[in-house]
């Protein structure tokens, strides 16, 4: 554009309207042009609201590098100039590797609807170097100093943290494995029974306010033991009004539900943890659930459907959408964290605890077969009796007689209730004796 000088005349104002206004109206039909592929590019599919956000901030970001060049006009060497810029600016391999894959993205709805000829960005590479990982799992210590922090110690419950929540999430997000706004959009309605296994979280995208990563990440989670000894259901009881499992969880800009969480957590760590380490953030709880998994030898196809992760093998997209929920149990069974000490956590004895014990026979009635565990000693272990049928188990409290784990037919079950009411005399005195001498007496079947 040329410059006015003193003493132009008005035929030389009259040639610079007009050039200004040629250059206004060619950058105005160039970004007509980007705005054209974001438009193919978001009408061939649905996506998340932060993934259209995302999309167009590097579109924008892409034309004002390049002050909105005509779209036929740009080349290979264009996407390789804009990477670089972005690394000299000091972005990471990684964020510039995921934005120059956005570029393709959208220049291939425009080669696919014949706006460009070619893909300028097909090609351009982002070399990663050795740079450290995001984010790492938590070692077996970290953990105990999470566990033995001011929010699990001294009742602590900031409000910044949502309250409650700064106490289960971290538990759920260490025995599920889930991502952080996986359980912070929870309803109560999500958390499901399953005769003859137990309790799961149902993770979907089925309310209106849910969204998830991707398809593999509808899924179904069995609640691990721990978190029904830590009284896990006890406190999905008691908002059960509010609907949301969380109730205090404010949406951040975004409308996550778990991103002020997220940032909560990572402070926390830092200054009432002592956890320094930067890759160690709330996300790598769902690492440390993997390498759990890896290490107690849960099948890698079950690990995935319990993580959501997408499988690799052909094989595995057959069959029904949801992966079987007997295997998931047997493998949440399994997961177990050596070293782990939160018995200060639970509000009951822990389930492991009572399934290792030694048990004998003291009754049998109508195809239940009832015994008592040789538990010497053991303070923090109230009395319980097993109770067994067609293949299903549940741990029964002798005192009020509620179901501390597992489950029975209904019908059966009712059985169990009246008989212990019958008999809990008998069954306190018994429960002594064996501690005492490992021995029990028979007591009358239910007639």
């Amino acid at each position: 554009m040329s410059k006015k000088h003193p003493g132009s005349t008005a035929q030389d104002s009259c040639l610079d309207a007009q050039e200004i206004a040629t250059t206004v109206a060619h950058h105005q039909a160039a970004w007509q042009a980007y705005q054209e592929v974001f438009d193919l590019w978001s009408n061939s599919g649905e996506r998340r609201e932060t993934t259209y956000s995302d999309y167009l901030k590097v579109l924008l970001s892409f034309a004002q590098f390049l002050e909105r060049k005509e779209l036929a006009a740009i080349v290979r060497k264009d996407v390789i100039a804009f990477r670089d810029h972005l690394l000299s600016n000091g972005q990471s391999t990684t964020t510039v590797g995921r934005k120059i894959g956005i570029l393709k993205t959208l220049f291939r709805a425009a080669v696919d609807y014949e706006r460009i000829g070619a893909n300028p960005a097909d090609n351009v590479r982002v070399i990663s170097g050795q740079q450290p990982k995001p984010r790492v799992a938590f070692t077996v210590e970290d953990l105990n100093r999470i566990f033995h922090s001011p929010i699990y110690t001294n009742h602590v419950r900031p409000k910044v943290g949502g309250g409650e929540a700064s106490y289960w999430l971290p538990l759920l997000a260490l025995f599920t494995g889930c991502r952080i706004e996986e359980l912070a959009q929870l309803l109560v309605e999500d958390i499901r029974h399953e005769d003859g296994l137990g309790h799961y979280l149902n993770i979907s995208d089925e309310a209106e306010h849910s969204k998830l990563k991707n398809a593999s990440s509808r899924r179904r989670i069995p609640l691990h033991s721990t978190l029904l000894d830590c009284g896990f259901l006890e406190y999905v009881e008691s908002v059960r009004e509010h609907r949301f499992v969380f109730p205090n969880l404010k949406p951040n800009p975004r409308d996550k539900l778990g991103g002020y969480f997220s940032n909560f957590f990572s402070g926390y760590l830092r200054q009432e943890v002592g956890i320094t380490d930067k890759r160690k953030v709330l996300h790598s709880f769902r690492h440390t659930f993997k390498d759990v998994c890896r290490s107690v030898g849960i099948d890698e196809a079950i690990h995935d459907a319990l993580t959501g992760h997408t499988a690799p093998g052909a094989g595995r997209k057959y069959g029904n959408e949801q992966y079987p929920l007997p295997p998931l149990f047997d493998a949440m069974e399994r997961f177990e964290i050596t070293g782990l000490e939160i018995d200060h956590l639970y509000i009951r004895p822990p389930t492991r605890k009572l399934r290792q014990c030694e048990s004998r026979m003291v009754s049998a009635y109508y195809g239940i077969v009832i015994a008592l565990s040789q538990v010497k000693g053991g303070a923090r272990i109230n009395p319980f009796i097993f109770a067994r049928c067609q293949g299903s188990e549940a741990a029964i409290s002798i005192t009020d007689n509620q179901v501390i784990f597992g489950d029975l037919p209904a019908p059966k079950r009712y059985l169990v209730h009246a008989w212990v009411e019958i008999h809990r005399e008998e069954l306190m005195a018994n429960w002594e004796v064996g501690r005492q001498t490992g021995e029990f007496f028979r007591i009358d079947p239910l007639r």
